[in-house]
Formats: C-alpha cells, structure tokens, sequence
C-alpha cells in the first residue's frame, strides 16, 4: 500500500494543478448587467467567481502605479467593458504583460487591450467588474468588426453558463439565461441535484417548442374536381 501513496499523491497534485476552461468576459459583463434582479445577478458571479474570463474591446480609461504590495512596475488599469457599459478594474504585474503595454507605441488612456483575468467581484450598483490575475494578450480595436456582434449574440445558442455541482453537468445557452433566476429557490428546495432536473427539463420542454415552431406548416390536401379526376 506505501508504494501507491507517492503515485496518489503526485496524481492529487496534477488534477488540483489543472488549469480552469476560459470563460468569454463580454458575455459575462453583458449577462451581469442585463440581469433582470439581484438574484440572477448573484448566481452569475458565483459562477464566474475565480474562473478566468478573456474579454476584449477594453477601452483603457485609467491607468498608473498600482499599490505597492502589487510587486514594483504593477499597473492599475480601468477599463470600460462596451457591451455591458460597466467598468472592468485589473492590475498588471505579469513582466510579459508589462513589456506589451509599454511597447511602442505605449498604452495610454483611450486605448483598447483584450486580457485574461480571473473575476473575484463584480457590482451592479458600483458599475464594476473586478479582476484578479490579469495576463494582457494582445492591444485591440475598441469594437468588433462592422457587421460582427459578440459571439452570444450572432449565436444564441452559444454555452455561457455550466453547473457541475449537480450529479451530471449542465450547460445554458444564452437565450436560456432567464432560467437562472430560479437557482436559488430551487436548489435550497431540491439540492444541487434538483436543480440539474430542472435544467434538463426546462431545456428539453424549450427545444421541443422550438423544434415545432421551426416545421412548415402542412400542405393543404389537393381539391379534387371533375375535371381534375378525369385528367
């Protein structure tokens, strides 16, 4: 038996090590900011809460010295989020990170980055989304392409949501995001399990009604006459 606990162990290491799947920033911010109470509000940033999220168009409207304990060169930055109007906060420590922003030309206010960040907070009353960890990617445009929108939206059916504290994971769409308003109730009424149940059931009702929404409707039978029959 003493000759597995070394493999158990190193096998424990690696799959805590594992890095979280990226989730997309601008369909969390427009989600926040869109929802429809506090509720829904509060089971979106749970779900967010220490997963990282890339977002783009960030429109740099602050930026200087961040506070000390941020390691010497650290950068604050406030950006502003253009899909849900909010302001995401972040601070840059990264030397990689660092070099990009002061590559020429530098990034002054005004600018645009896209970032990956893992969101410890966000407040619907502040106007703000705030981010732990940030690597910055890339400079970017201020806005998508003319003609292009953010992905949720050219594709509705696009996944923004998962749940895997249930007995299976579950997935929603960003056309179903009204469901997460019943999270709370459901889940302190039927567990974690239950609300999975409801998901499952709620989706399939959902799909079947769009399914039937999208059939042609049926050809009238073809009249038939005298003249028709004698054809």
């Amino acid at each position: 038996m003493k000759t597995f606990l070394p493999l158990l162990a190193a096998l424990a290491a690696l799959a805590g090590s594992a890095p979280a799947r990226t989730s997309n920033g601008n369909d969390f911010a427009l989600s926040f900011s869109a929802a429809a109470d506090a509720a829904v509000r509060r089971a979106l940033l749970d779900e967010a809460r220490d997963r990282p999220h890339f977002f783009r168009y960030l429109q740099v409207m602050e930026i200087g010295p961040a506070d000390a304990d941020a390691g010497g060169g650290a950068l604050r930055i406030t950006a502003f989020e253009p899909s849900s109007l909010m302001d995401v906060v972040f601070t840059v420590a990264l030397p990689n990170s660092l070099a990009l922003l002061k590559a020429d030309p530098p990034t002054m206010v005004g600018d645009a980055l896209a970032v990956t960040g893992v969101v410890t907070d966000a407040d619907k009353e502040k106007n703000v989304i705030r981010l732990g960890q940030t690597i910055v990617r890339h400079k970017d445009r201020l806005s998508p392409k003319v003609g292009k929108e953010l992905l949720c939206e050219v594709h509705p059916g696009t996944a923004f949501y998962s749940y895997t504290a249930g007995n299976r994971p579950v997935s929603l769409s960003y056309r179903d995001r009204d469901l997460i308003r019943f999270k709370e109730q459901i889940v302190a009424a039927k567990g974690p399990d239950g609300w999975v149940e409801f998901l499952e059931a709620e989706l399939a009702r959902r799909a079947k009604d769009r399914r039937a929404a999208a059939l042609p409707m049926p050809l009238a039978p073809p009249v038939m006459t005298a003249s028709s029959s004698l054809a």
